[in-house]
This record gives structure tokens, C-alpha cells and sequence, in this order.
């Protein structure tokens, strides 16, 4: 049977709240039919058998789900749903009897998708964090209900919202990416944003009233706030063209968020205890009292924690440069004559990761280098590129367990013609033998999260033979990884860095969508995508100076050799 509505509630260890919406829901003075299809989210309170034992005359449909978080759990109403009308409530909001009428009204006179008035519940928890949502809830109200008012992104709120079963089924549901288990927001922006995208008419219904009864803990308050963070990360990577609206709203941008509170939290040590003593402050002013003091103190604490969460995610959308960092050996070559200088000790590469996080940069993948390079927003303004060249084994018994435990993606370049030998280009100069990734080590790394690019097939010096030979060492590295099994390859790295017209020209030719160089700057949209600069990092740079060489390659590219032979001095190279 085909009913008018479905009423589909998510709810997560708040058995008294979703029983409260429930019995509200059954008092509906609605005349045509509807149902109510609750989805327990892996609750151990008891949620799913006190719902089966109300005594109700709507039909309610309880099913239970282990641990999926929000959006996952309103998708399987969704697919369980028999309305023609879909209409999704939060567990803590309690509809006013006339709430399905004034849907079922607007959506009769034309409306694609309808939200409603969300106030607080009169017999909500007295807090400094319940009078802001009563602020927001009425001066959201406020701003709509005006002959001039107008939806933005931020008020397409799932507290209510109703939308037709085949509009939810064609613009895809909830993207369960931003809500997993125990994780908060970013779903209900980012269905309204695309409900936008496809010209939906949505429209606010002032008479449309749940009241939100709030309950929340000042601790969860702060932890939602940290996950929102994330969230608005997350949405920002997947629509780069609204990341201005997250900011604003965040104020993630505002002055003393750029010159005092990002600083701060950059710094692990000072602004993690700066976070630990502002929220513990905060929560204890909050259950102490309901006056000013608790509430600039809990509010001055959500907003370090949501900026907080967006530091833990990689940092909002951003047009700064990054800068490539081109690593060979992971390896304690000490002594070699050859590969002694470019040999990067195990311990040594993780210092250098630890620094450069501590320093407020974030590694980026090939993703965010196309993305700069083509002007678009990317993620994180102080973005770092991990490479390394040649494939030696190290990289994946020495290298990869580092770049795991930093979460840490990267780029590796394989000289294809010798997958499984040795390093015949720097033996044959007096270097210590190196043993190279075969195709199964290649392809596991690959596996790993790090992109196999080619490197050519010999690695000679491509500015130095003759044309149809150059060309083959293009081409033939990228047929060879190719046939080996490893993804085609999307960016290339000139052996020794050598490269001129004719040799951009090839590599442009065969597909290849970038090229990187050894010569030290910023990755800009300026750039060349065929001659993109990196910073060769050495043994003994250490922590300090790698991070100093990254700061150079940002504001002032040419003074990288010059630091480099002053710690090639210093360490008595």
C-alpha cells in the first residue's frame, strides 16, 4: 500500500527522546495515511524494544542496524519507506500536531522539498549551550519568515526536511562518507547542496514545527564540534566551489582565527594543553551556571574544537602552493660516495615528517598537485608532495611503514626496464648495489596508497640522447609498468632532473598529465605541469633544515641551493 508520507527517524542511544518523538508523531492531526519508520543505529539502551511495546495508531516500523552513523541509518528508512513523501526528523524533536499538514500544504503547491521551524523544547536542560540553540532557532526563523528571506546552504537542516521518495532516490541519498559511526554532520549540506544543484524548489514552512528537545552534554557539544570540523573538511574536498560558505560559517577565516587560534593549535604541545584547559573550563563553568561567563567560554571552546577538526582532516580549501619534496634511498648509506648524500636514514625520515606536521604542513597526493596547478581550491594551505625516486626496496620495508604511521600519501617513480634489478646507473659511478622494487612489489606498494609514476625505462640522461631513443624511454617506461600490472601512470620524473623542450614535449605527448624536475620552488597554477619543481631533500638535513628548505621553496625558491651548501658545510660534506 502506498501512503502519503514516511516518517524516518535515525536514532542512537537516546531511547527516552526518539519515544518522545514517536508519541508525538502518533497525535498528528493528519487525515490521509502515513507511517513511521524508526532506525535504531546500534543503540544498547533498550531503544528498539521500548518502541515495539507503544501502544500506537500509526504504523511503526522499527529496524535495528549495527553502528553506521546518521546517514547510513536514513537511507535504510529510506529503502524501507512505503510513502510517497519522505520526511526526515532528528530523535530529539517532537512535532507539533499540525507538522505533516503544512508539509503535505507546501508540497501541494509546488514545493520540491520543504524544512521547517526547529525551536528548543520549553523543557530542555537550562545551559549557556540550550540559549544558543534557542538564539539560532528564532533568529533562524526570523531571517526566513521575512518577505525577503532566503535558504542558504546552512539551513537545509535533516532535523526536518521532506522531499519525494523518487527526488531522494534520484539525487542519491545520504553520502554515508560524512556520517560513520559516532561521527557528526556534513550529510544534511551536502543533500541540500545537491537538491540545489538540480534547480530543486525548496521552501521554509514557519508552521512547520518540531521542538528540538536538547539534551546534549557540554563533552559531546565539544566532540561534535571537532567531528564538524572534519566534516566541513570533507565536504569542502568534495564541492571546492562552496568552501567560502563553510568558512564563513565556521569562521575559520576570521582575524583572530588566522593570527591567534590556528597559530596556537599548530604549536602540539602549547595548543593542545591550550584546548584540554578551555574545554575543561568551559564544561565546568557550563554545568556551574547559565550566565555570560559559561557562554563566551563554552563558545570560544567549540570554536578551537571545530578548528581543531579541521586541522585533523588536512585544513579548509586553499589556492597556496605546495611544495614536492624528491627523496632516493630510505636507507643508512653513510660512506657511499655516490648515493651517501642522498640517503635518507629510516629514523631520519620520520624526524622529518613529525616536523613538518608539527609545523602546521599537510602532505598532499598527485590529486591536490593537479588541482593547484589547474587554479582550482585544494585542501590545506601549506600543503607538502612526498616523492621518491628510483623504487629502491627500501621504500617499501623502510619508507612505507613511516608514511603509514603519518598517514602520509606519496608518489614513487620506477625506472620500468629494470623492476627487480639493480641500480646499474650509480654502480657503474662506484655506488653501493641497490636492489629495486620488482612488478609484485610495485603493484603492493601501489596497493599501499602510494602512485607508481614512471621514471623511464634506463634512467639516462634524456636531454643527452638521440630523439627516437628519448621517446622510447617515455613511452616504453609507461607501456612496461602498464603491462607489469601497476596503474597506468599519470606523472612522470626526469632522471637526474634533465630535461628541455623536446623532452616536456614527449612526455606531454604520451598522456602523462604532469613532470616533475629536481629544481627547488613552489607548485603554483604558473607552473609548467611538464616541469614541475622539487626540492631534493639530503642526509644530515635534518629536521630544521628540511623544514627551512620548504619555507625557502615557498617565498624564496632561488635561496634553497644556497641553504644546501651551507648544511652541506655545516655537516662537512
Amino acid at each position: 500500500m502506498t501512503l502519503r508520507f514516511t516518517v524516518v527517524v535515525p536514532t542512537y542511544q537516546r531511547r527516552s527522546q526518539v519515544l518522545a518523538c514517536v508519541q508525538a508523531l502518533d497525535a498528528q492531526r493528519f487525515t490521509a495515511s502515513y507511517e513511521v519508520v524508526v532506525v535504531e543505529d546500534g543503540s544498547t539502551d533498550g531503544t528498539a524494544r521500548a518502541l515495539r511495546e507503544l501502544d500506537l495508531a500509526v504504523p511503526l516500523t522499527v529496524i535495528e542496524q549495527e553502528n553506521l552513523g546518521a546517514a547510513a541509518a536514513r537511507n535504510r528508512g529510506a529503502a524501507a519507506a512505503r510513502g510517497t513523501l519522505l520526511l526526515f526528523l532528528d530523535d530529539d524533536m517532537e512535532a507539533d500536531a499540525d507538522l505533516l499538514y503544512e508539509h503535505d500544504r507546501l508540497h501541494r503547491a509546488g514545493a520540491n522539498a520543504v524544512v521547517g521551524h526547529i525551536p528548543l523544547h520549553p523543557e530542555s536542560p537550562a545551559s549557556p549551550i540550550a540559549d544558543g540553540v534557542r538564539e539560532w532557532a528564532e533568529g533562524r526563523l526570523k531571517r526566513l519568515a521575512a518577505p525577503d528571506g532566503e535558504l542558504t546552504l546552512h539551513d537545509l537542516l535533516t532535523g526536518q526536511l521532506s522531499l519525494s521518495r523518487a527526488l531522494f532516490e534520484r539525487v542519491g541519498g545520504f553520502d554515508t562518507n560524512f556520517t560513520q559511526a559516532g561521527s557528526f554532520g556534513g550529510e544534511d549540506l551536502d543533500l541540500g547542496y545537491r537538491l540545489q544543484l538540480l534547480g530543486c524548489r525548496i521552501v521554509f514552512a514557519p508552521l512547520a514545527v518540531t521542538w528540538q528537545r536538547y539534551v546534549v552534554s557540554p563533552e559531546r557539544y565539544l566532540r561534535q564540534w571537532c567531528e564538524a570540523g572534519r566534516s566541513d573538511v570533507a565536504f569542502a574536498r568534495k564541492h571546492p566551489e562552496r568552501a567560502a560558505d563553510v568558512v564563513a560559517l565556521a569562521g575559520t577565516e576570521t582575524r583572530a582565527a588566522r593570527r591567534v587560534w590556528r597559530p596556537l593549535l599548530g604549536t602540539p604541545v602549547v595548543g593542545s594543553a591550550m584546548r584540554a584547559v578551555l574545554r575543561l573550563g568551559a564544561i565546568h563553568a557550563c554545568r556551574a551556571s547559565a550566565g555570560p561567563v559559561a557562554k563566551r567560554l563554552i563558545f570560544l571552546s567549540r570554536r578551537l574544537e571545530h578548528l581543531q577538526g579541521v586541522r585533523e582532516a588536512g585544513g579548509l580549501p586553499s589556492r597556496g602552493p605546495i611544495v614536492a619534496l624528491a627523496y632516493h634511498a630510505i636507507a643508512d648509506l653513510d660512506g657511499d660516495p655516490v648515493l651517501g648524500p642522498y640517503a635518507v636514514p629510516p629514523d631520519e625520515f620520520d624526524a622529518h615528517l613529525v616536523a613538518l606536521r608539527q609545523r602546521g604542513y599537510r602532505f598532499v597526493d598527485l590529486d591536490e598537485v593537479k588541482r593547484t596547478l589547474s587554479g582550482r581550491p585544494r585542501l590545506g594551505s601549506r600543503g607538502v608532495m612526498l616523492t621518491f625516486d628510483d623504487c629502491t626496496e627500501d621504500l617499501l620495508s623502510a619508507a612505507l611503514p613511516v608514511l603509514e604511521r603519518h598517514q602520509a600519501p606519496a608518489a614513487a617513480f620506477a625506472v620500468s626496464g629494470s623492476m627487480g634489478g639493480t641500480n646499474h646507473w650509480d654502480t657503474s659511478k662506484g655506488a653501493r648495489t641497490q636492489r629495486l622494487l620488482d612488478a609484485a612489489q610495485l603493484r603492493s606498494l601501489g596497493t599501499a596508497g602510494v602512485e607508481i609514476g614512471a621514471h623511464s625505462q634506463t634512467h639516462s640522461v634524456l636531454t643527452q640522447v638521440p630523439e627516437p631513443q628519448m621517446r622510447r624511454e617515455i613511452l616504453g617506461s609507461v607501456s612496461d609498468l602498464t603491462a607489469a600490472g601497476v596503474p597506468r601512470p599519470r606523472a612522470f620524473a626526469y632522471p637526474y632532473g634533465a630535461h628541455d623542450h623536446r623532452v616536456r614535449e614527449a612526455v606531454r605527448g604520451s598522456g602523462l598529465c604532469l613532470a616533475f624536475t629536481v629544481e627547488p620552488g613552489r607548485i603554483e597554477p604558473s607552473v609548467d605541469a611538464y616541469a614541475v619543481p622539487r626540492v631534493e631533500v639530503l642526509r644530515g638535513d635534518g629536521p630544521t633544515g628540511l623544514t627551512l628548505k620548504v619555507w625557502l621553496a615557498r617565498t624564496r625558491p632561488a635561496l634553497v641551493p644556497i641553504l644546501d651548501r651551507f648544511l652541506r658545510k655545516a655537516r662537512g660534506a
